[in-house]
């Protein structure tokens, strides 16, 4: 058993191995093999400047460059940065992520992270789906994150979105985490007719399990056969040793033992018994319809009589106001450094704040990649998933838990931006550790049990899919877009699809409602879409996710409240233009969706052909409605719905638009800073120049000096029912 210096405890043979199964258990002698890093040319097997820039605008911004000479643009930035001694990769991923869409994807991400639910009883929509503030600073997140939630904000009242955008303005996470406790538990299950103890202790454990997965990615009966300091699938035999923590020995100092407490002794601080919503407490003094709580100095002894553990958190008057104040000394104790080697973490909230980070590691990892560095069991299954998972998660603590540093130390591994298996790098496929796909080691052909660049290839979430197909077509969001697709007007609740539909055809009402509950629901549901802790989603389009894709997309026709979208400007564009063609109008297409500008002899020439015609006659012949079901196709190939394998690129073509010219983005680039400190673009006629910025950035939590004005654009938020309680 390897430990990283901390001591073992011996796993008797008495464990109720049964009791473990769900959670990762693997004790299949087929299952024995190298894990190797006999070879590891794959850290030389890296792609170029272009295919990086491709596959981190996916990753970063989850949309495609919008032409090749975006790419290019990107490119010459990489190499300006790496002739000035830069860090290449670093300089172009915080370009990208100083895009205008960086904010609102990651408000998504963090959002699923932390499963904040979208829908039914217990949605969050009433402090989660508008803005009070018409501005983003990281104003209001520099005084959570410095202030306790007993103390006061900013001196404003503020929901989740205007805390999630400040924090990322801020670029430090930790305060959405601290803030998002509160809005758990103002929404309790109801409870009728069940005794006030029994309602309160299963209002406890569905928050509990709430906050097991989405903070500290552990589970209280997997904690008996699978921790840090041993596991079922452990063995002294690094060839047989399926079990690799991270330093930290976190768990014990969180619940007193390694093996955990009992579940109603951690879940005992998500009280809501004569607490939410019983009286005036709001935590930094957000909104009322966030909810509202009792003074944690009026909590009275909990009713069921629960002696709480939880990092520091003890007693049977405790609540998520300590949870929040132990999470505060927890992150701050962190921020800045790095855990002390692989000594056990004595302090409890350090170490609790340490399951965070990791967990959000994991989590943005995750959403970069489309693979985890863990398995069900809640850890890495070999050393290089957990060297990974360790380094990243140190970096992010160090940095302050900066999103943008931490995404720039991954799209800058070996594990990101791999050369296609075509381009046989390497001595042989496979030769990467087992980082993408841990199982492999099972292989029949031992020369399989490595990784591949094929095991890098993964589906694209459906989230990132929706925002890539908007941002390639021009497409804008629907005037009552809503995070929270079952949102339904008082005047129109209580109706059937059919009622809702013949309301809006009839007499143009309800339409909203009709179009969240009965379009938009079903939909994301069939897609694989996080809508709440029953329902929470998938990765990647199965036969029937396939065919509701194609469904509203495989016509790849323009939503009714678009007036003009890119297709109909290329049309326009081939026409104007004399000596376009209809090859000329299908490459720009090509690149836009996948990156893929040219197009091959042979079949796939003959296929347009028989779509569009001739496609080396002229553009004037070729119309939208042809051009839209290329497009359709495009939305569905493996090129537009997979990832980590970068389009091929190409010449630029002849129609790119304007707005996406070299010279447009450049110029952008430029205006509006690349986020690099002390770096500054500026365009010539030979490209990209960067040079030493006149002024230095502002500093992170220092006021902006050009702040995001954010457009309204959710459906009105309802106010917020009282949380369905018993109180004395």
């Amino acid at each position: 058993m390897r430990t990283r210096g901390i001591p073992a405890i011996a796993v008797g043979l008495s464990l109720a191995l049964a009791g473990c199964e769900g959670c990762g258990t693997d004790r299949d002698n087929l299952d024995a093999g190298v894990d190797g890093n006999h070879d590891n040319t794959f850290d030389q097997c890296g792609g170029d400047p272009a295919s990086f820039a491709r596959q981190a605008f996916l990753a970063l911004d989850g949309r495609r460059p919008k032409s090749q000479a975006e790419v290019d643009v990107y490119v010459d930035l990489y190499k300006a940065a790496e002739a000035l001694g830069d860090d290449p990769k670093e300089t172009v991923a915080r370009a990208i992520m100083s895009r205008p869409e960086f904010t609102e994807r990651w408000v998504d991400v963090v959002m699923d992270a932390l499963h904040v639910q979208r829908t039914d009883i217990q949605s969050e929509q009433g402090c989660w789906a508008d803005p009070l503030r018409a501005t983003v600073t990281p104003a209001l997140a520099t005084a959570i994150r410095d202030h306790a939630a007993t103390q006061g904000g900013d001196g404003q009242a503020f929901t989740m979105l205007d805390l999630a955008r400040s924090s990322l303005a801020l670029d430090d996470l930790s305060p959405i985490y601290r803030g998002q406790l509160f809005s758990l538990v103002s929404h309790p299950i109801p409870a009728a007719n069940v005794p006030r103890i029994d309602a309160e202790l299963a209002r406890r454990a569905d928050f509990g399990e709430t906050f097991d997965a989405g903070y500290l990615h552990r589970d209280q009966v997997c904690l008996g056969c699978h921790n840090s300091e041993a596991s079922v699938t452990d063995n002294d035999d690094p060839a047989l040793d399926r079990f690799w923590p991270v330093p930290g020995v976190a768990e014990k100092a969180v619940f007193g033992m390694s093996t955990g407490v009992a579940i109603e002794r951690a879940h005992a601080v998500f009280r809501v018994d004569n607490f939410v919503d019983n009286g005036t407490s709001r935590p930094w003094g957000w909104t009322p319809s966030c909810g509202s709580f009792a003074a944690p100095a009026s909590v009275g002894t909990d009713i069921a009589g629960i002696d709480a553990k939880l990092g520091s958190v003890t007693g049977t008057s405790s609540t998520v106001y300590d949870v929040e104040a132990a999470l505060l000394r927890g992150f701050t104790a962190l921020r800045g450094v790095a855990l002390p080697g692989d000594a056990a973490i004595s302090d409890p909230d350090t170490a609790l704040a340490w399951l965070v980070t990791l967990k959000i590691t994991e989590d943005v990892w995750r959403q970069a990649t489309g693979t985890s560095l863990t398995i069900a069991n809640y850890f890495p299954r070999n050393k290089a998933a957990s060297d990974v998972l360790y380094a990243l998660a140190t970096k992010f603590a160090q940095s302050g838990y900066s999103l943008k540093t931490l995404l720039s130390a991954i799209v800058s591994t070996d594990y990101f931006n791999r050369q296609a298996p075509d381009a046989q790098c390497g001595a042989e496929p496979y030769n990467y550790p087992n980082v993408f796909d841990p199982w492999v080691i099972a292989d029949a052909d031992p020369k399989k049990r490595n990784n591949s660049p094929g095991d890098a290839v993964s589906a694209v979430d459906a989230r990132t899919l929706f925002s890539a197909t908007a941002a390639a077509l021009d497409w804008t969001e629907a005037p009552d877009a809503t995070r929270f697709p079952d949102a339904v007007a008082a005047s129109c609740q209580n109706q059937s699809c059919t009622e809702l539909q013949g309301q809006c055809t009839g007499s143009n009402r309800c339409c909203s409602s009709y179009q969240s509950l009965c379009v938009e629901l079903p939909f994301d549901r069939a897609v694989g879409v996080f809508l709440r802790n029953s329902e929470r989603g998938f990765r990647g389009l199965d036969f029937q996710a396939r065919l509701a894709w194609e469904n509203r997309y495989g016509a790849c026709a323009r939503p009714a409240w678009v007036t003009q979208d890119f297709i109909d400007r290329l049309i326009a564009a081939g026409a104007a233009d004399p000596t376009a063609t209809g090859r000329d109008v299908v490459s720009a297409l090509k690149d836009r969706l996948i990156g893929e500008p040219m197009i091959q002899d042979g079949a796939e020439q003959d296929a347009l052909a028989a779509v569009l015609g001739a496609l080396d006659g002229p553009a004037t012949a070729l119309t939208a409605a042809n051009l839209r079901k290329v497009c359709g196709a495009l939305l569905e190939s493996p090129q537009f719905l997979l990832q980590g394998i970068a389009g091929k690129g190409g010449e630029r073509p002849k129609l790119t638009p304007a707005a996406a010219s070299y010279e447009a983005v450049c110029g952008d680039l430029a205006a509006t800073g690349i986020g690099v400190p002390g770096r500054a673009v500026t365009c010539a006629a030979t490209g990209v120049t960067l040079a030493a910025a006149r002024t230095q950035p502002v500093a992170p939590g220092s006021p902006p000096q050009r702040l995001l004005t954010l457009p309204e654009r959710r459906l009105p938020r309802p106010g917020r029912e009282p949380a369905p309680t018993h109180r004395m």
